[in-house]
C-alpha cells in the first residue's frame, strides 16, 4: 500500500445551504501553492502525450468529500508486454 499524499493548494468545501442540488461542493485552487508542490514533487507526476499531470484520487470521508494524490505505480511490469499475446 502506497503512502497517503494530500495535494498542496487545492482545498474542497461542502456547498452551502442556498445552492442547487447539482452543486456538491466548491474547489479553490492556489496555483503558486500547487506549481511549487508540484516542482518539489516530480515524482509524482504523471505523463500524458508528452504534458506532465498530477493524478488526483477523488474521495469521500468522514468530513466530506478531499483528494490524494494517486500515486499507484503497477510492480513487476514487463518492458516487453503491451497487449495481447497472438499465437501464430
Amino acid at each position: 500500500m502506497s503512502e497517503t499524499i494530500y495535494p498542496a493548494g487545492i482545498m474542497i468545501f461542502p456547498p452551502n445551504d442556498n445552492v442547487p442540488d447539482f452543486v456538491r461542493g466548491t474547489v479553490i485552487i492556489t496555483i503558486k501553492v500547487l506549481a511549487d508542490f508540484c516542482m518539489a514533487n516530480e515524482n509524482l507526476m504523471t505523463e500524458y502525450k508528452g504534458a506532465k499531470q498530477l493524478k488526483c484520487d477523488l474521495l469521500m470521508g468522514k468530513k466530506g468529500l478531499y483528494l490524494k494524490v494517486n500515486n499507484y505505480k503497477k510492480e513487476n511490469e514487463s518492458p516487453f508486454y503491451h497487449g495481447e499475446v497472438t499465437e501464430f
